[in-house]
């Protein structure tokens, strides 16, 4: 008797551990679940601005310049050090009194053209501007080419229907008697 109580002491405890292991887990499980959104927030940029126009025009004026670190987001949108070191220039240019135009010009001379979402219509951005329109009737012609050539073919391909060879026809003959 006493190696039964044994045992079934020994079972009582595993049990007690396997339900002290699926607690823990659940508690990993919650830390997690609350950690995560943490580490996916972004640091806010906390800048004071004297009117709402201000406020909308730093908006605006972000949405429209490329992290050029991150190259797919613009800089209101990305977490890298050098959207935030943007942002902070952009902003310190509004406070010194530069206007929109200065301030994309002043990114233009850094990082070129591609740093504008938008970038300017010029003598040197005309092919960039144009090329699309260009490429659309291009590409509409290339696409009606390539629809007659099938259709040509289609038709110099087909059987004629109603030509049978002579044994075809003596064959068909005999069947249909």
């Amino acid at each position: 008797m006493p190696y039964s109580r044994f045992m079934n002491g020994l079972i009582e405890l595993n049990k007690g551990l396997r339900m002290m292991q699926k607690q823990l887990i659940k508690m990993v499980y919650l830390l997690l679940l609350l950690w995560a959104p943490l580490s996916a927030a972004a640091p806010i940029d906390s800048l004071i601005f004297e009117t709402q126009l201000q406020e909308d025009r730093f908006k605006q004026l972000v949405q429209e310049i490329r992290c050029v670190k991150c190259q797919n987001t613009n800089i209101a949108g990305s977490n890298a050090d050098l959207a935030r070191d943007h942002r902070m220039k952009v902003y310190e240019m509004m406070k010194q009194g530069k206007s929109d135009d200065e301030i994309r010009h002043w990114f233009v001379v850094r990082y070129g053209d591609f740093v504008l979402y938008r970038p300017q219509i010029e003598a040197r951005t005309w092919l960039l501007w144009g090329l699309p329109l260009l490429l659309i009737p291009v590409g509409a012609w290339l696409l009606l080419v390539q629809l007659r050539r099938q259709r040509v073919q289609a038709t110099e391909e087909a059987p004629v229907v109603g030509a049978l060879s002579e044994s075809e026809q003596k064959k068909l003959d005999e069947v249909l008697k």
